[in-house]
């Protein structure tokens, strides 16, 4: 972006110049305000073939300045060292859960629609991806201890299960 001309250049030296500004209604009813920027006119071959789209038409950019904002905002707390530090724990914490759910229980998308739904059919694979550590843990602590019987492993797996800060429990749940 050159502040001064008001206009961006891409990576094969295309010159993106200030079109106009248009508000525009997103599916939520918010309205965003948009600066336009089109592909000026070349006349080599070379400038042309990349100012055009397949369909003949100029190429054009959609810039909302106040997003672009944001993102400069959240880049700068990303890169600071409490905001690496949170993101370090994310990839630590978050992304193997979600890692697991893709790749072992083919969780890839929600099969319901709306909010609540979504909340339930989430949770349910959730608790499944629970149960599945946590019958884990049981068995490897049941191979190193033969002598604990049945019972004790089954009341160390409601334990788990029930007090356990990851595990997700729907309010429906009927403690027995």
């Amino acid at each position: 972006y050159d502040n001064a001309t008001d206009s961006f250049t891409d990576q094969h030296h295309i010159q993106f110049s200030f079109k106009q500004v248009y508000n525009r209604t997103d599916k939520y009813g918010f309205q965003r305000t948009i600066r336009k920027y089109e592909a000026n006119q070349y006349d080599d071959p070379e400038g042309y073939h990349y100012s055009i789209t397949e369909r003949g038409n100029q190429r054009s950019i959609q810039i909302n300045p106040h997003w672009e904002m944001e993102k400069r905002l959240i880049r700068v707390k990303l890169s600071s060292k409490t905001g690496a530090s949170i993101y370090a724990k994310r990839k630590i914490e978050v992304e193997p859960v979600f890692g697991n759910l893709k790749a072992n229980l083919a969780f890839k998308r929600l099969s319901v629609r709306g909010l609540e739904k979504a909340k339930n059919e989430l949770g349910i694979i959730l608790m499944a991806g629970n149960l599945k550590k946590m019958m884990k843990i049981i068995l490897s602590s049941r191979q190193q201890s033969q002598k604990s019987s049945w019972k004790n492993l089954v009341n160390k797996f409601f334990q788990l299960l029930f007090y356990s800060e990851v595990s997700f429990v729907p309010a429906t749940c009927i403690f027995i």
